[in-house]
């Protein structure tokens, strides 16, 4: 865990620091108990009075960017450490594209705390979006993430459920002939796989994980000398397959 301090450049000065009361004067004079707990009284008032002096914030900076954490904090750090709004924070700092979650706490005597927990992407979502770990579908804003992750698509608030099956199925598939590439859900329920060989896996409003079985067995025997040949393959029969060919390239038509 990184820790990354921002200062405020506004350190506690003696000015700004309010006279103790009379309550606090007559408290402190009347023992050794009333006085100490005067005196953490006294504490945690000049304290609280102060300006945030310092925000500490600790988060993995892999995917989220301190300044652009930094702008969109500061401007509500700028009042006294008691009033500060520890959920307005929490909403800045969570708002951001990258951020899954964050929490904020004081930290006497000056500091806000603020911990956040980076998205982990899991997937490219159609229409430029990504996905994390969670299925929650989420602006990358600009940052470049790896074109090996998986390429998803469905309807809006399928996308737990696409992500939830493509993980099912590529790893039923992983090590054949047939690993995964991405998959799609259209609006009528149909799904669609890709094989990082581009070969097109139709499996129809069926599940797809209850087509394995025909893919890896009798589909997998049959067009194993044709594989690069292939074009798609639909498993949308109850007891069998169909295959679509690849169009032959132009300079080997009529060979």
């Amino acid at each position: 865990m990184t820790v990354m301090v921002m200062s405020l450049d506004a350190p506690m000065r003696d000015d700004q620091m309010p006279a103790p009361s009379r309550l606090s004067r007559f408290m402190l004079g009347s023992g050794a108990l009333l006085g100490a707990v005067a005196a953490v009284w006294s504490f945690f008032q000049f304290t609280g009075l102060a300006p945030v002096a310092r925000l500490q914030v600790q988060a993995r900076f892999e995917w989220i960017d301190p300044a652009e954490l930094d702008r969109a904090l500061r401007p509500l750090l700028q009042s006294r450490f008691f009033e500060v709004d520890l959920k307005a924070v929490q909403r800045a700092a969570a708002a951001l594209p990258w951020v899954a979650r964050a929490r904020v706490e004081r930290e006497w005597p000056a500091t806000v705390r603020v911990r956040v927990w980076e998205r982990e992407p899991a997937a490219h979502w159609h229409g430029g979006l990504l996905l994390d770990v969670d299925g929650t579908r989420f602006d990358p804003a600009g940052r470049e993430v790896a074109a090996t992750l998986p390429r998803l698509a469905g309807p809006e608030g399928s996308e737990r459920r696409v992500l939830t099956m493509f993980t099912q199925l590529a790893a039923k598939l992983e090590g054949t002939r047939f690993a995964l590439a991405g998959l799609r859900l259209d609006a009528r329920g149909d799904w669609t796989a890709t094989t990082v060989d581009g070969i097109e896996l139709r499996f129809g409003r069926n599940d797809p994980l209850q087509g394995v079985d025909m893919l890896l067995g009798p589909a997998a025997r049959a067009l194993a000398a044709q594989m690069p040949d292939v074009e798609h393959i639909d498993l949308r029969y109850t007891n069998g397959f169909s295959v679509g060919w690849r169009e032959p390239a132009a300079g080997n038509q009529g060979n």
